[in-house]
């Protein structure tokens, strides 16, 4: 028995052994793969609640404040939360609530203007009052909303002070909507994303069509666009686009004129699983949610940092 015993310790020294071998190879070999990723990236400060169960989406910058807010959901099916962290890594988080009943939407989009914050989720807005959750204690509850219904399945959104572009995550297994596929220079678009007037949500005032896959949109004040894509295991993508060389076409969509982002001016492949963006200091502000309780394995590649990438020509 004892040497039985010490022959399944061998056994598993080894299988940890290889383990380790291999994974610190793979982090090696990201730097390879990723190179030119690693060489646009800065880290900002730690993505927190990662180790709580929580599954980052949104991220914003409150202006003026020392302060990146990140939305996102429980995995247990809790109340969805934003957390509030720094530049010194000092953070909270806040529960969210509609109206009195518990919120455990995705939370997918998140954005800030002045005093008003806006999540994004299920085809609905939510708006709310910024002070709320940076005046609140660790675990308060913060009251987003009924929220109001808009085009299309509002799965990520961002805000230039003068509009909100709010969009669609879509794939092979979505259901496609018919007046929402068009051919594009760089292939079939099945999404779009919708920009409105941030004082009027009950119509867009221009959609743009936009590749599968995305999870965060910026437009930076110089005109650049820049969408984040990711799907499961695979790269995630950055797509870099001219604002000023989106195709305008004939199409509309509930009144508003249709334009095509088709032409990269700047493509960049990162680690799997980038979700929102902002816009931060001249660079792109992002997170990635491999690390979460949820996936874990991004815990094993230290992809625990939110980071400004340099991705504006």
């Amino acid at each position: 028995m004892k040497k039985a015993g010490k022959l399944l310790g061998i056994a598993l020294a080894a299988v940890l052994a290889l383990a380790v071998a291999v994974i610190g190879g793979l982090n090696v070999a990201k730097f390879i793969l990723y190179r030119d990723y690693y060489r646009a990236e800065t880290a900002v400060c730690k993505n927190p609640g990662l180790n709580d169960g929580f599954v980052c989406q949104g991220i914003a910058v409150a202006d003026g404040e020392d302060r990146i807010l990140v939305s996102g959901y429980m995995k247990d099916k809790e109340a969805s939360r934003i957390y509030v962290t720094d530049t010194s890594n000092r953070s909270y988080y806040v529960t969210l609530h509609c109206d009195g009943e518990t919120y455990t939407g995705h939370a997918g989009g998140l954005a800030i203007s002045g005093d008003k914050a806006y999540i994004a989720n299920g085809s609905k807005i939510y708006t709310f009052a910024l002070s709320d959750v940076l005046n609140a204690q660790n675990g308060d509850s913060v009251n987003i909303g009924k929220g109001v219904k808009i085009n299309n399945k509002a799965s990520f959104l961002y805000t230039d002070d003068e509009y909100l572009y709010v969009g669609s995550f879509m794939d092979a297994t979505t259901k496609r909507v018919e007046e929402h596929i068009f051919e594009t220079a760089e292939g079939t678009h099945t999404a779009i994303c919708s920009v409105y007037s941030i004082d009027d949500l009950s119509a867009p005032v221009r959609i743009y069509s936009i590749r599968d896959y995305v999870q965060g949109i910026c437009v930076t004040p110089e005109g650049t666009v820049v969408l984040s894509t990711s799907h499961g295991l695979t790269s995630s993508v950055y797509y870099v686009y001219d604002l000023a060389d989106a195709t305008p076409t004939e199409y509309t969509l509930d009144g508003a004129p249709v334009y095509y982002l088709e032409h990269t001016v700047r493509q960049l492949s990162g680690p799997a699983m980038a979700e929102g963006l902002d816009y931060y200091q001249g660079e792109i502000l992002t997170l990635t949610e491999s690390a979460s309780d949820k996936y874990i394995f991004g815990k094993l590649f230290f992809a625990t940092d939110i980071v400004s990438l340099d991705l504006i020509p």
